[in-house]
């Protein structure tokens, strides 16, 4: 009897390993596959400086002149390296927009559709490695977002649909210990909630 409970339970672990599993599965292959290619061939190849005194922005939006600026702006360190380049259609972030660190390497990669955060937003610490990656629809967080410590290990994965946390919550101490895991849905939150992503950690104190 004790043997046939044991494998009951057994069994019923593994069906909710692989119901957990296969909803996030579902849910970041979802958001995946939500977004649209930005179509960015109206804009222009012309590219100005940030700088430059015909650019003005107003109300978010850059016009040069008279009128909403299509084409590429960028900004420059002391030192005439590039620090920024979005492409702008009609005065607003449309495509790729990238920052770089004074060494010349990337810092970040955001997309945008007509002034809307929209797709895959990436960032780098300086050593190289992956600090967020981030998805957005129509400036909404959408699907799995992911950080990283500088060290490379997991920070958080959260997820959010139309801007909110629903599904799966999990965050780490940069030793690697859990200590946020929880399920948000229809509002409601079940599992651990030990504190608040309000500030990077490390072996639980400030970093």
């Amino acid at each position: 009897m004790v043997q046939k409970e044991s494998l009951l339970n057994n069994l019923l672990f593994c069906f909710f390993c692989i119901f957990i599993f296969g909803c996030e599965h579902s849910i970041e292959q979802k958001s995946m596959n939500v977004f649209e290619n930005i179509d960015v061939s109206k804009i222009p190849n012309d590219t100005i400086l940030v700088n430059n005194i015909s650019l003005k922005l107003q109300n978010g939006v850059y016009y040069f002149g008279y009128k909403p600026y299509s084409g590429f702006i960028k900004e420059l360190y002391v030192s005439d390296t590039l620090k920024y380049i979005g492409s702008y259609y009609r005065g607003q972030q449309h495509g790729i927009t990238q920052t770089f660190f004074p060494n010349g390497k990337l810092e970040t990669e955001r997309s945008y559709r007509y002034g809307l955060s929209y797709g895959r937003h990436f960032g780098f610490w300086q050593n190289g490695k992956i600090k967020f990656d981030f998805r957005y629809l129509n400036d909404s967080k959408e699907g799995v977002q992911k950080q990283w410590y500088e060290s490379g290990k997991k920070y958080y994965e959260l997820t959010f649909a139309d801007d909110s946390e629903n599904g799966m919550q999990k965050a780490w101490w940069e030793n690697g210990k859990l200590y946020i895991n929880y399920e948000v849905k229809d509002g409601i939150k079940y599992g651990l909630q030990k504190s608040a992503l309000c500030y990077t950690l490390k072996n639980g104190k400030l970093k």
